[in-house]
C-alpha cells in the first residue's frame, strides 16, 4: 500500500484540501480549479492558470505537464497565499512514483499532512510573506491536534519572514522556508524518492523488496556453488592414502637430531605466520573502523588545495564527533564498514534525512549535508542502524519528532527512548557545527 501525502491550504477560515490534480494533456486549454469535483469554478482559478503557465508562472517550467484541473474542498475567494500549497502539490505529483501518491484530503493513520501558506515569486522562487498567519494557526489548530492523536505526521510551511513576532502554539512542526529550492529539498528528504540513472525522479525500492532480491540471489549462489566440504573430505582421504607412506619414508631417512631440528624450524615458521597474520588482521580491522572525514578549506574556496582531516569514531553506543566551523567545511563524510545498511540524520530543525552512500574499497562513504542556514550554531545526530526501518516504524518516528514543542530540540535521550520501544538498538553519533560569525 502506497504512502499518501495530503496537501492543505491554510486560510483564515480553516484548512482547504487539494483533493486531486489531473493533467489535461492539452496545452491549449486553460488550467482550472474546481470545487469538490463539480463544475463550479474557484475564484482564484484565473490566477492559478497564470501560476501554471510557463510565460507567467513556474509549474510548467519546473515540473512539465500541460494544463491542469485541480479540485479543492471549498472555494478560496482571493489572495495569493494558496500558491505555496499548490507548488508543493505539483512537486509531489511530478514524481514517477509507486510507493507514495498525492492524497485526497481524507487522512488515515500513517498518512502525511502538509499544510502551507505563502506567496511564490514566480521569477526568483522566493517565498514571500502573507497576512493573517496567527488566524491561520488558530483555525487549523484543532484539526492538527486530532491528526496528531491518530499518528498522522503533520508539517506546516510558512514564509521565513513570517516567523518573527508572537504566534500561537501549534502541536506540529513549523517549517519557515525562504525559497522553492528549500521547499523541494525538505520534501525530498521526507519522501521515499531517489534519482534514477537517467535523472528522472522515481520511488525508492523498499528495504523489504531489496531484502527479498538479496535472499533469492544468495539462495541461487548456494545452489550453484560447489560443495567445498565434500571436496575437502575427498582431499583428506587422498592424503591419508598417499601421504602416510611419504611421511614414513621421510622420518625413516632422518636422524633423531635432524628430526628435532626440523620440528623446531616448523614451530618457528608456524609462530611467524601466526604473528604476521594477527598483525595483518589488526591493520585490516583498523582500516575498516568508523571514521569521520571533513574536507576543510585551505583558502576561501573549496578546491584542490582543500585539506582532508580524518578522525576515528569510537564504536560505543553514544559518541560525539569533533565540532567544526561551518565556514571552513567543504564536505562532511562518515566512513563505516559496508555492513551498516542505513543511516538517518536528525537535524536540529527536527528534519529526518536518510543519508546516501557510495561503496569505496569495501567501505560505505555516507555524505552528510552541510546546512545552508549558517548564521547560528547547528547540531545533528546520526542514527546508525543494523537493519532497515520499516515504513510503520519510520512513520512513528516522524510523528515523534513532529510532536516536539517549538523550542525543544531532538536529543539522544529522546531518540533512545523511542528506539527502545521498537526494539532497535542503533549507534548514535552527534556533532556540533559552529556558526560562521563566531
Amino acid at each position: 500500500m502506497s504512502l499518501k501525502i495530503h496537501v492543505f491550504i491554510a486560510t483564515n477560515k480553516g484548512l482547504v484540501a487539494l483533493q486531486n490534480m489531473i493533467d489535461l494533456n492539452d496545452s491549449a486549454l486553460q488550467s482550472v480549479i474546481t470545487i469538490k469535483g463539480s463544475t463550479d469554478i474557484a475564484s482564484i482559478s484565473p490566477a492559478y492558470h497564470r501560476f501554471v503557465q510557463k510565460t507567467t508562472g513556474l509549474i510548467q517550467k519546473e515540473f512539465g505537464g500541460n494544463s491542469f484541473r485541480t479540485n479543492i474542498s471549498r472555494n478560496i475567494d482571493q489572495g495569493s497565499s494558496w500558491q505555496l500549497s499548490f507548488y508543493i502539490a505539483h512537486f509531489i505529483d511530478s514524481f514517477a512514483k509507486s510507493s507514495f501518491q498525492l492524497g485526497n484530503g481524507v487522512l488515515q493513520t500513517g498518512d502525511i499532512a502538509l499544510i502551507a501558506t505563502g506567496q511564490v515569486n514566480t521569477s526568483s522562487g522566493v517565498i514571500e510573506p502573507v497576512n493573517h498567519i496567527p488566524e491561520k494557526y488558530i483555525t487549523a489548530s484543532a484539526q492538527i491536534k486530532l491528526w496528531m492523536q491518530k499518528g498522522i505526521l503533520v508539517e506546516f510551511f510558512i514564509p521565513l519572514n513570517n516567523q518573527s513576532g508572537q504566534l500561537p502554539e501549534l502541536d506540529c512542526v513549523i517549517y519557515p522556508v525562504m525559497n522553492t529550492e528549500q521547499v523541494r529539498e525538505h520534501i525530498e528528504q521526507l519522501l521515499p524518492i531517489e534519482l534514477s540513472p537517467d535523472g528522472h525522479k522515481t520511488a525508492k525500492k523498499s528495504p523489504e523488496i531489496l531484502g527479498a532480491s538479496a535472499k533469492l540471489a544468495a539462495q541461487k549462489n548456494i545452489k550453484e556453488a560447489p560443495n567445498f566440504a565434500v571436496l575437502e573430505r575427498a582431499g583428506v582421504r587422498r592424503l591419508n592414502a598417499s601421504g602416510l607412506s611419504i611421511l614414513s619414508a621421510i622420518v625413516g631417512f632422518l636422524s633423531p637430531l635432524k628430526i628435532r631440528m626440523l620440528f623446531v624450524m616448523i614451530c618457528f615458521a608456524v609462530i611467524t605466520i601466526v604473528l604476521l597474520s594477527s598483525e595483518y588482521l589488526i591493520q585490516d580491522d583498523e582500516a575498516h573502523i568508523t571514521r569521520f572525514a571533513v574536507t576543510k578549506k585551505s583558502n576561501p574556496y573549496c578546491d584542490t588545495n582543500a585539506v582532508l582531516q580524518v578522525t576515528p569514531i569510537a564504536g560505543q553506543y553514544v559518541t560525539r564527533a569533533p565540532s567544526i566551523r561551518l565556514h571552513e567545511a567543504c564536505s562532511l563524510t562518515l566512513i563505516t564498514p559496508s555492513t551498516v545498511p542505513q543511516i538517518w540524520l536528525v537535524a536540529d530543525t527536527k528534519a529526518l534525512i536518510e543519508l546516501e552512500h557510495q561503496l569505496i574499497e569495501g567501505e560505505s562513504h555516507w555524505n552528510i549535508p552541510i546546512p545552508t542556514q549558517q548564521q547560528y550554531d547547528r547540531e545533528y545526530i546520526l542514527i546508525l542502524t543494523h537493519e532497515y526501518l520499516d515504513l510503520a516504524d519510520l512513520a512513528a518516528f516522524k510523528t515523534k519528532l513532529s510532536g516536539l514543542n517549538k523550542m525543544q530540540r531532538p536529543s539522544i535521550e529522546l531518540l533512545a527512548e523511542f528506539f527502545t520501544q521498537i526494539d532497535v538498538n542503533p549507534q548514535y553519533i552527534s556533532q556540533k557545527l559552529v556558526a560562521t560569525n563566531q
